[in-house]
């Protein structure tokens, strides 16, 4: 190669390297704002992002800020908790359903019933063709792998350790006071028999789609789940879905538990209930 084409070539190089700079930095600087909140979103719902961005999974968990607590990283099981605190598990249902693939197991917390579908959360994470900037997809993924790889910190440790210290004391009386005054409201029932039956619909389409699907229910701190709530919930829930065996026994070995609040667990207890839901995986997934 003559140097004086060698040196034609580089020049081409380095104008085809501008040009692409300039095709692909233009659009993002020109929808800036648009783009960053897409990212905030991304940020904001980190599990939600991950399912709609890297391969389905084995298993999916879904629910409320109940599992939501039971980190990834406590799990032996590989899977993906897409649990969403403070809403429900029938718009993480929404979110998986509307992809062509799905997982071929999912674990549903029935605890909260109360809360609707949020079609902002379905629009942003699921599937959707006529989602603006799909062209920016492919840096949804990388931001998306470095965030994750700049936030991981592994759970081995507080696994290996907390279950074997003693429980902590927290002082949640207020926290569970009010939660007992809202939770024995009768104001609910209505939303969740509306939402049970979502719930029915859903499943019914995805164990079509092959789905395998089980049914729990987290445990509650104090006297909440005698409350109306918990018993309404339970009662939609079971006679939603009354086959036994999608229902798996599984020992919470509560008396070991502790709360925070009326909602979220501690780590070493989270970490407890996380081993036993991973032990039956381990069963379910063997048995398929």
């Amino acid at each position: 190669m003559t140097p004086r084409f060698a040196g034609k070539r580089r020049t081409y190089l380095i104008v085809a390297l501008l040009l692409w700079l300039a095709c692909t930095t233009i659009p993002v600087l020109w929808n800036y704002s648009q783009l960053y909140e897409r990212i905030l979103d991304d940020r904001r719902f980190p599990a939600l992002s991950r399912y709609a961005l890297e391969p389905t999974p084995e298993i999916a968990l879904v629910g409320s800020s109940m599992i939501y607590r039971l980190y990834e990283g406590y799990f032996q099981t590989r899977l993906r908790n897409i649990a969403i605190g403070g809403r429900s598990p029938i718009t993480g249902l929404a979110i998986i359903a509307s992809y062509s693939s799905v997982p071929p197991v999912i674990v549903v917390e029935t605890n909260m019933l109360a809360r609707t579908v949020e079609p902002a959360l379905v629009e942003k994470f699921g599937k959707n063709d006529a989602a603006p900037f799909r062209w920016f997809w492919p840096d949804r993924v990388a931001i998306s792998y470095f965030y994750y790889w700049l936030k991981y910190k592994s759970e081995s440790e507080n696994v290996a350790l907390l279950p074997r210290q003693p429980p902590s004391s927290y002082d949640i009386k207020a926290s569970l006071d009010e939660a007992e005054a809202e939770y024995n409201s009768h104001g609910f029932d209505e939303q969740m028999a509306e939402n049970a039956e979502t719930l029915r619909r859903q499943v019914a389409d995805l164990e079509s789609r092959g789905c395998k699907i089980y049914f729990l229910e987290m445990p509650y701190p104090g006297n909440l789940g005698d409350s109306h709530f918990a018993q309404t919930a339970r009662a939609l829930a079971h006679k939603a879905f009354p086959e036994r065996a999608k229902w798996p026994d599984i020992d919470y070995h509560v008396p070991e538990l502790r709360w925070i609040d009326a909602s979220h667990m501690d780590e070493r207890s989270a970490i407890i209930v996380a081993r036993e839901i991973d032990a039956f995986l381990g069963r379910a997934t063997n048995l398929k």
